[in-house]
């Protein structure tokens, strides 16, 4: 696929896409960045080499029924291979460049085997090399998001793979960084994506680790942030905003409270629900007696 977008004059539309998009060669072949194209059957070439069996089972194909054949599942879609952590692909993300409302944005490959989704991190194998250096990571939402931090230089950057972030993926960025900062995009489906992400996470806080949320202004993504004003406006505003994981979710609730007894019994509810879900004994205590201090300071008036 990486070779089909290089040399293959029937990937011009996809070249005309990455080209604006503000990626250069060195760009597509860091991230070994491919594309789809019809005029070659990559099952048949496939059959060549493999069984039917470990080709269904790659994930790269579906049946079609009404064809009665296997067809490529990321056809016409520029493709970015998903690596393990010893930088092997085990999987592939595709993102169409058909502007239509009936296909998928991006899809990724199924799960099999060797590929969990809940499990991976896209540049997970490129950004944990920096972890002698630096010792925080931001976490994306996206392919581009990545690789427009990334060719930017800033490389201690991953991406989760379509899917609401999962504990795993966070232990497995604490095994590299002691801070993780994520930063979504700045629309509302960001902002939502953010708070499934840190009630999500918040359970896996420890005492000498760190998360913490950057919300970028103007419906800016980390890609177009980045890629506008430049490496150290992002870094200047990413010191200066970001929040700590505790703080944003009672921020966000506390948006959401009335100036009633039982607006706040169930905002006090929600935040005592959501610290008793973190496993780390000291950290759950102190994240309580946080959340209690500032509910008594919002309402002196009521026993808490």
């Amino acid at each position: 696929f990486h070779n089909e977008l290089i040399k293959n004059n029937n990937s011009s539309i996809a070249k005309s896409y990455i080209k604006k998009r503000g990626l250069k060669l060195d760009d597509v072949q860091n991230f070994k960045i491919g594309f789809v194209t019809n005029d070659i059957d990559i099952y048949d070439y496939l059959l060549k080499e493999f069984d039917k069996k470990d080709l269904k089972n790659s994930g790269l194909f579906y049946f079609d029924e009404k064809k009665q054949k296997f067809i490529n599942r990321f056809k016409d879609r520029i493709i970015f291979p998903i690596n393990n952590i010893s930088g092997d692909a085990i999987a592939i993300g595709g993102r169409t460049i058909k502007e239509n409302n009936y296909l998928a944005k991006y899809i990724n490959s199924p799960e099999t085997n060797f590929f969990k989704k809940g499990s991976n991190l896209y540049n997970l194998d490129k950004s944990r090399i920096l972890s002698n250096k630096l010792d925080y990571v931001y976490l994306v939402e996206g392919y581009m998001d990545v690789i427009g931090l990334y060719k930017n230089k800033i490389r201690n950057v991953v991406a989760n793979l379509g899917t609401a972030l999962t504990s795993r993926q966070i232990s497995m960025l604490y095994q590299f960084f002691n801070k993780i900062i994520i930063c979504f995009d700045g629309d509302e489906s960001g902002y939502r994506a953010a708070l499934r992400a840190a009630e999500n996470s918040i359970i896996e806080l420890k005492p000498e680790k760190k998360i913490l949320f950057l919300f970028l202004p103007n419906n800016h993504d980390p890609d177009s942030y980045v890629n506008e004003l430049g490496n150290d406006k992002f870094l200047e505003f990413s010191a200066q905003n970001n929040i700590e994981i505790h703080k944003f979710i009672f921020n966000h609730y506390y948006k959401e409270v009335d100036n009633n007894p039982s607006s706040k019994a169930i905002f006090e509810k929600k935040l005592k629900s959501i610290a008793s879900t973190i496993r780390d004994e000291y950290i759950k205590k102190y994240v309580l007696d946080y959340y209690l201090e500032e509910i008594s300071k919002l309402t002196p008036n009521i026993n808490i």
